[in-house]
């Protein structure tokens, strides 16, 4: 995982936001995770950076939330990966 998200830097220029575990949270310019995926001049994915999919070795989408609400997030302290699955990012006490 760690070389997909420097290859992602090298393909896009962006940074994770956040990440935990086996998630990864990336700012799209878009409402999609296509707008920010690196494709090549083929429409091909770039190789070596993250892939949406079903199968092992490609990334699974677990949910889009807009960057106010991860900013809101990191305000309070709190790491939006670990809230990005669910739809109403309910805050734990225990972070």
């Amino acid at each position: 995982m760690h070389r997909k998200m420097l290859k992602m830097v090298e393909f896009t220029g962006l940074y994770p936001l956040a990440v935990l575990s086996d998630y990864i949270v990336y700012p799209s310019p878009g409402p999609s995770p296509l707008d920010f995926l690196p494709y090549a001049e083929s429409g091909k994915p770039n190789p070596g950076a993250f892939r949406l999919g079903p199968t092992p070795g490609l990334a699974k989408l677990e949910g889009v939330q807009s960057m106010q609400w991860a900013v809101d997030l990191m305000k309070q302290g709190l790491n939006p990966a670990r809230h990005i699955k669910g739809s109403d990012a309910v805050l734990d006490e225990g972070e």
